[in-house]
């Protein structure tokens, strides 16, 4: 009977930790909606990129509403960057790679070059320094968010309005090794956007890339936009047209953005003006916030010297679809 009663009591304790879980999780999953920068990020109707060189004087003097910058940038320069010239506020995220761990980040232990952690995959032959990681191990959840030392914690000290976090897709590189990499990409975004945001309550969150995670509800619910390069052109060349099905796939899958309402920054690297036309009248018909940049992002607009990694394409990973690592 003392064995009955104490199977019934673990069964209802379980029962209450699952109902308490999945009510925080619920919670979690919530982004606020109605903080001043999600409005600012709303209104927003321009916006500029620069990861290489930056000139914080000169960006400081752009009129963008809305600045993605590197994340080595001081606490008083983004305090400079978050005042327009004609002193409006403007919006300053900062660049994350989430899926890849950078040789070059303050993070980085050079024993790690012969000793990689188990967390750490094949280096991106594509962008020299940046190594695959493994998204759903808790070391590399932790040098990213969750403790006062972590990358997220780093950028709300120095009062960066937000994340803009790439490489999200990279959950598909690992689809054959672990098929629940999708789902560990939602949770681990997740996760991340509600630490932050009990840290600091209007914190934004926007990955870049990485569509086909839109379809998930908790996914969307826990971002407040989504940065996109190469909507229209860009898989087979800057100035190449993508292929109508890669833009149908495309347009299906920010469809749950638009009935969302997440603000989408566009980035296209085309330089050609008719095909800066085209991309224009495209993404203005859906809505979307459109730069024209450099693909090296070495520098604001598209005059400025050219860079070695201008005319690079990212290929375009022919696994990504609409369910992830099943579709």
């Amino acid at each position: 009977m003392g064995t009955l009663r104490t199977i019934r009591a673990l069964a209802v304790a379980l029962l209450l930790v699952a109902a308490t879980t999945d009510a925080s999780a619920q919670e979690a999953r919530t982004a606020p909606r109605d903080t001043a920068n999600h409005a600012l990020l709303s209104a927003a109707t321009t916006w500029g990129y620069q990861l290489q060189d930056i000139d914080v004087p000169a960006l400081a003097r752009t009129p963008f509403d809305v600045l993605v910058v590197d994340t080595d940038v001081s606490k008083a320069d983004v305090a400079r960057l978050r005042r327009k010239p004609d002193g409006k506020r403007r919006l300053v995220l900062a660049y994350v790679n989430i899926g890849e761990a950078e040789d070059y980040r303050a993070y980085w232990r050079k024993a790690w070059q012969k000793a990689p952690p188990e967390w750490m995959g094949a280096a991106n032959t594509h962008w020299k320094g940046d190594h695959q990681v493994r998204h759903w191990h808790p070391h590399w959840r932790a040098i990213v968010f969750g403790n006062p030392r972590s990358i997220l914690a780093g950028l709300i000290a120095r009062g960066f309005d937000g994340a803009y976090l790439d490489r999200v897709d990279i959950y598909a590189y690992w689809c054959s090794e672990r098929p629940t990499s999708f789902e560990d990409m939602i949770a681990f975004v997740s996760d991340l956007s509600s630490w932050a945001k009990a840290q600091q309550r209007d914190f934004l969150i926007l990955p870049q890339n990485g569509e086909e995670l839109l379809a998930s509800a908790r996914y969307r619910a826990a971002i407040d936009g989504i940065g996109k390069e190469d909507f229209f052109f860009g898989d087979r060349g800057n100035d190449v047209m993508n292929y109508d099905t890669r833009i149908a796939l495309e347009l299906e899958l920010f469809a749950h953005a638009r009935r969302d309402r997440l603000p989408v920054l566009a980035v296209e690297y085309a330089r050609k003006p008719e095909n800066h036309a085209i991309a224009r009248k495209r993404h203005a018909e859906l809505g979307h916030r459109l730069y024209f940049a450099p693909r090296s992002l070495a520098y604001i607009g598209q005059s400025g010297p050219r860079h070695a990694e201008d005319g690079d394409t990212e290929p375009y990973h022919a696994r990504i679809g609409r369910r992830g690592c099943d579709g």
